[in-house]
Parts: structure tokens; C-alpha cells; sequence
């Protein structure tokens, strides 16, 4: 069954958005852009009194005129293809605005008015071609390559045009052992892993090994880390800085460039805790801990309560719990979140609100062009009245 629409608009995942026109439901469209017009065949129906589906583009009626030819051959949206850079599709002005409006929605979402919100242009990335320091491709023996979205079909990889030339000559030296029976998964699994960077050796291969967490721009992880310099110098100094999800210590450096006396780094990976100490950083006191068990703030009060500044950076699931929060750091005036989810970045940033902070500044970073992934930076104060700005929907 096929019905002919418009792309209105994408996804808070980035997919194309068309209405059918005879029964009214919005179905998600891979691999579209908004004002492409075209013919589509739905492939999930709207079931349990859902109001969308699923769809896939079968004609290009008319293209957006912000469309473009993907400059990689192995890019497409079928379970043969890759994805992984599905909005290759569009230029890259077109992108950004995409990408910032995937963030105020989301903040409309969780109950702010995008008027009040003072976003500026999305920092852009200088390279739009080799700037992706870090990799994992999956491999059966035979294949070697990335999963197909919603699959557990190995897509081959010849070349990768985001990687830089690091990383795609790591790319070269694996794909030269091929086949390799060390490399066929165990019973039961589909594959195996190989994660790499471009301070790691190709050789030897290191099977389901993971790498420590580093930000995969390096361009804009130096953005990145004077924007969190600035907002340092901006809001005075402390006699202790708390930082919670700190990985091997990336922004533990700059924090450790203020001069503060005491710093406290909390990680959950004993790996990257043991990276970070070894960097001698001073001032930096780093230790593990469970960031997301349900009594977290609980047990670091002790340690926290008379912290002044707080820098977090944490998974796409954020903060998970606040919970106990606020009554365990009862001497913070200043916050320093470093989001790669607009959704759950939205949900904390309106607890904050709710609980007498507010923004001084909310940064926007393309980290990865060609994907929907957005960064935020953003620096809460705390304030005398306890509202959250906007109004709740």
C-alpha cells in the first residue's frame, strides 16, 4: 500500500516526517529531508493507538532543495546498507538548523517555551570529511564492517570517509586479514568487535576490547574545552570542583587549570580512572563510582556538600535520578553540564529550573556532521526564586 506526501518535518531521531493523507497518522521515513515530496510504502502499521509508523521512500517525486548527493557510495537505508551517516543526504546549513531544532523541540518537550531560550548558531565543525578519531566495526570472519540500522546484518566497509587518515588506515590493515577463523564469533554470538583510535595500533588485534571514552572531534574537543575554560574564568573560583562522568579525564584538565585546591573526579570505569591518575593533574583527586546507583547522591555527600562547581558530562541516559540531588550539593552556585542528548539534557535542565537554578549560557556543538548527534553546553546559576523559566505543557 503506497500513499504520496510531503516531508514536513524530522523526527526527534531525524527521520522524515509524512502525513497520510487519507487516515491522517505520521509515519517516519528514513533516508528523506523536509520538502521532499514522494511516493511511500508503509512498512509498520500504527498499532495499540499509536499515531505513527513506519514508511520507506519507493519514488522521489521532488527533492528538497536542500538535497545533495552523498559523497559516500556505500551510504543508503536498506538492511544491505550503511546508515551511519544518514543525513549526508542534506547540505550542511541545512543540517545545523536541523540539528538545532532537534534540540529546542526537545526543550519544548520537557516543558520550556523555545522563546525564552537564548540559543545562538550551532558551533560548526571545521571538517565535514576525516575528522572521526575513533571507530568500532564488527566482523563474523568473513565480513568486517558496521551493523545496518535495526539489523544484525554486517554491512563490508572498503573505506570511510568521516574516519581520518589514521583511522582509515587502521581500517586497511584490518580488512587485509581477511577471512579469519580467529576472528569467527563464539556459538551463540553474531559477531565480534574491534574498537581503535588513532593513538591505538591497528596490530595486534584486540578482539571485544574497548577503548576508553575520548570525544571523536578532535577539533571540537578543543572547542569544547575552552568553552568550559571560559565558563570557569566566568564564574569565580572554588575551593572545591566536583566533577561526575570526568572518563579518563579529558575535561579534568582544564578544570585542574583554574588553580582549585581540591578537585573531586568520580568515574564508573576503573580504566579510565587509572588513565586520569596517571596523568599526575594537580589538585585532581579521581575515584570510582557507581554514577547511577539509586543512592548515589547519598553517598557522596560527605565528599560533595561544600563543593561551589559542579561539571558533569554524562552518558546519553543522563542524569538518570535527582533524586536526593539538590540536598547533597547545598553549596553549588554554579553548574557545568555537558549533554549528548537533547531529550534527557531537556528533562535535567527543567529539574534545575524547577529547584531555583536557570541558564547563563546554553552552546550548541556539531560534533559528528552527517548524523543527527548534537552536543550541548550548558552553565546553570543558582537564583533566589524557585520557578523554572517557561511554562509547563
Amino acid at each position: 500500500m503506497s500513499f504520496q506526501g510531503e516531508i514536513t518535518h524530522l523526527s526527534q531521531k531525524g527521520l522524515g516526517v509524512v502525513r497520510h493523507p487519507e487516515n491522517g497518522l505520521s509515519y517516519f521515513v528514513a533516508g528523506t529531508w523536509p520538502g521532499d515530496r514522494g511516493e511511500f510504502e508503509i512498512t509498520d502499521r500504527a498499532l495499540n493507538n499509536r499515531k505513527y509508523g513506519y514508511a520507506r521512500l519507493i519514488r522521489l517525486i521532488q527533492s528538497s532543495r536542500h538535497r545533495k548527493t552523498p559523497e559516500c557510495r556505500f551510504l543508503g537505508f536498506s538492511s544491505n546498507d550503511c546508515s551511519g551517516c544518514p543525513w549526508m543526504i542534506a547540505d550542511y546549513d541545512s543540517q545545523l538548523e536541523q540539528k538545532k531544532n532537534r534540540f529546542l523541540y526537545a526543550m519544548h518537550r520537557a516543558g520550556f517555551d523555545p522563546a525564552d531560550l537564548n540559543i545562538g548558531a550551532v558551533q560548526p565543525s571545521p571538517d565535514l570529511f576525516g575528522y572521526r578519531n575513533r571507530f568500532q566495526v564488527k566482523t563474523d570472519g568473513e565480513k568486517l564492517g558496521f551493523v545496518a540500522e535495526g539489523s544484525h546484518h554486517i554491512v563490508p566497509i572498503e573505506d570511510c570517509l568521516i574516519l581520518n587518515p589514521a583511522c582509515r588506515q587502521h581500517l586497511q590493515t584490518l580488512r587485509k586479514h581477511l577471512p579469519s577463523r580467529e576472528w569467527n564469533p563464539a556459538p551463540g554470538d553474531d559477531w565480534n568487535f574491534i574498537d581503535l583510535d588513532d593513538q591505538s595500533p591497528a596490530e595486534p588485534v584486540l578482539l571485544n576490547r574497548k577503548q576508553p571514552f575520548r570525544q571523536g572531534n578532535d577539533a571540537q574537543n578543543q572547542w569544547m574545552r575552552s568553552w568550559l575554560k571560559y565558563a570557569l574564568e566566568q564564574h569565580g573560583h572554588s575551593h572545591k570542583i566536583v566533577e561526575l562522568f570526568c572518563g579518563s579525564g579529558n575535561f579534568t584538565e582544564v578544570i585542574a587549570q583554574t588553580g582549585c585546591p581540591e578537585i573531586l573526579a568520580y568515574e564508573a570505569d576503573p580504566q579510565a580512572i587509572t588513565v586520569l591518575r596517571q596523568k599526575n593533574l594537580p589538585g585532581v583527586d579521581a575515584r570510582t563510582a557507581d554514577l547511577y546507583h539509586p543512592f548515589i547522591w547519598k553517598i557522596l555527600k560527605k565528599n560533595v556538600q561544600d563543593a561551589g562547581i559542579l561539571v558533569l558530562d554524562p552518558p546519553r541516559s543522563g542524569l538518570k535520578t535527582l533524586r536526593g540531588f539538590f540536598e547533597t550539593f547545598t553549596s553549588l552556585e554554579t553548574i557545568c553540564y555537558i549533554s549528548c542528548d537533547p531529550v534527557t539534557f531537556a528533562r535535567d535542565a527543567w529539574t534545575f529550573c524547577k529547584n531555583g537554578w536557570s541558564f547563563s549560557d546554553i552552546q550548541l556543538v556539531d560534533l559528528f556532521p552527517h548524523t543527527p548527534h548534537i552536543e550541548i553546553m550548558a552553565t546553570f546559576h543558582k537564583h533566589q526564586e524557585h520557578t523554572a523559566k517557561g511554562s509547563k505543557r
